[in-house]
C-alpha cells in the first residue's frame, strides 16, 4: 500500500494549484458588473468547488491510507481536470470581455457573455458541479472511515454505511447522465461543423470544442473515482478499515532491569529480548524453587 504521507503530499500538491485557479476565476467573475444570471450561477459553482477543495486538505493521513491509491489517483485526475477547466474558461472570458474596462460590460461584450456564450457558461457550471459532487463524495467516505476507526460495526454504523452507498450510487447516476449529455453535444458539434464553416460562423468553435473535450475527460475521471468510492463504501471494506489497528508492542529487559514485571498485551508481541544475566538469575531461582518444592 502507498505511503500515507506520500499520498497526502501528492493530493495537496494537486489541490493547491486548483485552489489558485478557482480564486483567479472567481476574481474575474466578481469584477463583471451587472453580470447575467448565468455568470452569477457560475460564481456560486466556483465557490462550491473552492469550499470542498479546502475541506479536502483536512482529510487525515491515515484516512487517505485507508481510502487507498485508487481513490488518490482518480481524485488527482478529477481535481486536475477542474484546474484546467478554470484556466481555459478564464482565458475565454477575458477574450469575450476584451472591449470592456473596469468590469463594466460594453454592449458588444454583454451580448457575447449574456447571449452567444451562454451555452459554454452553462457547460462550465455543469463541469464544476460534477467536480464538486465527486470531491464531496470523497469527503463523505473519508468521514465515514474516520468515524468507524478503531470501532466495532454497530447497527447504527451499518445504517450509515447504507446511506453512504446510496449517496455514491446517486452521484454515479448523475455522472452517467452528464456523460451522455456531453457525448451528445460532441456528436451534434461535429455534425454542425461543416455548415458553420460554410456560413463563416467559425469564431469560437475551437474554444467550445476544447471545453467539451475537457468536460468529457473530467466526467470520465469522476466516474472512475466514484467507482472506487463505491467499493470503499461496502460494509466489508469499512469493517476491514475499522479493524486496522496496530497493537504490536516491543518489550526489552536490559541488564539493569530487575524486579517482577507484569502486564496485559492485546495483540501480537514482537522484539522481546532478555539480558543474559537476568535469564541466568531467573533460571537459578526456578531451579531452587523446584528443589524446595521437592
Amino acid at each position: 500500500m502507498a505511503d500515507p504521507l506520500g499520498i497526502t503530499a501528492s493530493v495537496v500538491g494537486i489541490v493547491v494549484p486548483a485552489l489558485h485557479a478557482t480564486r483567479l476565476l472567481l476574481e474575474d467573475l466578481q469584477q463583471l458588473k451587472d453580470a447575467p444570471k448565468t455568470i452569477k450561477r457560475l460564481m456560486e459553482d466556483v465557490r462550491s468547488v473552492e469550499t470542498v477543495l479546502k475541506l479536502l486538505q483536512g482529510v487525515e493521513d491515515r484516512d487517505w491510507k485507508l481510502l487507498g491509491a485508487g481513490v488518490d489517483e482518480h481524485s488527482k485526475t478529477t481535481i486536475s481536470s477542474c484546474t484546467r477547466a478554470c484556466g481555459l474558461f478564464r482565458a475565454d472570458l477575458q477574450r469575450w470581455t476584451r472591449h470592456s474596462e473596469d468590469g463594466k460590460l460594453v454592449l458588444r461584450d454583454r451580448a457575447s457573455v449574456g447571449f452567444f456564450k451562454q451555452g459554454q457558461i452553462k457547460d462550465m457550471s455543469e463541469q464544476l458541479s460534477n467536480c464538486q459532487l465527486a470531491i464531496n463524495t470523497v469527503l463523505s467516505i473519508a468521514t465515514l472511515y474516520s468515524s468507524v476507526r478503531n470501532s466495532h460495526i454497530t447497527e447504527e454504523i451499518k445504517k450509515t454505511i447504507s446511506t453512504k452507498q446510496a449517496e455514491v450510487n446517486s452521484a454515479i447516476t448523475t455522472a452517467d447522465k452528464q456523460l451522455a449529455v456531453v457525448e451528445h453535444k460532441l456528436e451534434g458539434f461535429s455534425v454542425s461543423s461543416d455548415d458553420e464553416e460554410e456560413a463563416g460562423a467559425t469564431d469560437g468553435k475551437n474554444e467550445a470544442l476544447q471545453q467539451l473535450e475537457e468536460e468529457l475527460k473530467a466526467v470520465k475521471a469522476s466516474q472512475k473515482l466514484l467507482g472506487e468510492l463505491l467499493l470503499k463504501s461496502q460494509e466489508e471494506a469499512v469493517t476491514k478499515a475499522a479493524g486496522k489497528q496496530d497493537y504490536s508492542t516491543t518489550i526489552r529487559l536490559g541488564d539493569q532491569s530487575s524486579g517482577f514485571q507484569a502486564g496485559i498485551i492485546h495483540g501480537g508481541v514482537s522484539g522481546i529480548s532478555f539480558g543474559a544475566n537476568q535469564f541466568q538469575e531467573q533460571s537459578l531461582r526456578l531451579s531452587a524453587a523446584s528443589g524446595t518444592a521437592a
